[in-house]
């Protein structure tokens, strides 16, 4: 699949002001390291783009493999600081197509470094292992990127990307299988086995559940998320001495709730929770399938029927509104524009 080339003059004007760096999702974040990481990433990731035509015919196989494989990771974490820093979604959606055309780029290098005299050792391994620290830095952030920014039709590109090597060795996730079973077909029943055990392995509490307990289920998950992703690689990262922070986001809880349809009215507030790609997430499935999508209304504008309405912009925000009501801006918030959504949950609050 070829897509069109970046315009990297455009993506360069995406770094935030500090000026509006108030709006950033993540509260550990610095400007700081923010405004070095964006220009030293970015720019890393242009160059290899760029550069890598002039130079394939004569590189070894091993830099053509490295290099194309730190293009891939930085993507993925720019995409991570972009969305902790305040980006408008529209921006990662758009990033991921050419992250999927990447990673693909990457394993054809790695493919052909496997059979080239470099590999003295003739050891074949994968694209991105699911044992170790690459599960989350590029199979579990490449699946759950693509799944909230609209890409499932591309999902099975993704599997083909992972299944190098990790098949032939008999590797399989059981919570990124449970996750694309519904794009990708065919694949047999997900293994009860989460190759990095903690903390995904309690997210199997939630696809087993009956979808009224799934909410309970997941706001518990994201209650302990931190602490038991205690051996992952983000953990610990922020504060005065951080060098490339990303953020604090469990991307596989909002695959989950996106996948699965869970209603997050009771969890949307919790930290760690990317709640409003998920927002877009599933306007966006509402648009494709053509069916009418939740009601997502900006603050100044009357409220179009009587209800329940909640606003990303505010924790506890949920409150009803008659039709005409005019919604409220919600002013200081770290969110960015307040927009109010329609709540799932209708009924009245109880004691």
């Amino acid at each position: 699949m070829t897509i069109s080339t970046v315009d990297w003059p455009r993506w360069f004007t995406w770094k935030l002001k500090g000026s509006h760096f108030d709006q950033r999702r993540e509260p550990h974040m610095r400007y700081a390291t923010y405004e070095s990481q964006f220009s030293e990433t970015l720019n890393g990731i242009a160059m290899v783009t760029t550069e890598l035509p002039k130079h394939v015919a004569k590189a070894r196989p091993g830099g053509l493999m490295t290099s194309t494989r730190r293009r891939l990771w930085d993507t993925l974490d720019w995409m991570s600081m972009q969305y902790s820093a305040g980006a408008p979604v529209e921006q990662l959606i758009e990033v991921w197509p050419h992250a999927m055309d990447w990673a693909e780029e990457y394993g054809r290098f790695h493919e052909a470094y496997h059979r080239s005299d470099e590999n003295d050792t003739r050891d074949i391994t994968p694209h991105a292992t699911l044992r170790d620290e690459e599960y989350w830095i590029v199979a579990l952030r490449l699946i759950c990127f693509g799944l909230l920014s609209g890409h499932g039709h591309a999902i099975p590109r993704v599997m083909a990307f992972l299944d190098y090597c990790n098949e032939d060795m008999g590797v399989r996730d059981g919570l990124l299988e449970r996750l694309v079973a519904p794009f990708v077909p065919g694949r047999g029943t997900p293994p009860d086995e989460a190759t990095r055990h903690l903390p995904y392995r309690k997210l199997f509490k939630v696809f087993d559940a009956a979808p009224e307990q799934r909410p309970a289920l997941m706001a518990t998950y994201l209650d302990e998320w931190y602490h038991a992703s205690r051996r992952e690689p983000y953990i610990d990262q922020h504060g005065e001495g951080d060098v490339a922070f990303y953020g604090y986001w469990s991307w596989e809880a909002a695959a989950t709730t996106f996948v699965l349809g869970v209603d997050d009215t009771s969890y949307r507030e919790m930290a760690f929770y990317p709640r409003d790609w998920v927002d877009h997430a599933r306007l966006l499935a509402a648009h494709a399938a053509g069916t009418a999508p939740p009601e997502r209304v900006a603050a100044g504008q009357p409220a179009p029927r009587n209800g329940w309405w909640h606003t990303p912009a505010k924790t506890g925000s949920r409150r009803y509104f008659k039709q005409g009501d005019a919604f409220p801006h919600i002013e200081g918030s770290s969110y960015g524009a307040t927009f109010w959504l329609w709540s799932p949950d209708q009924t009245d609050p109880t004691l």
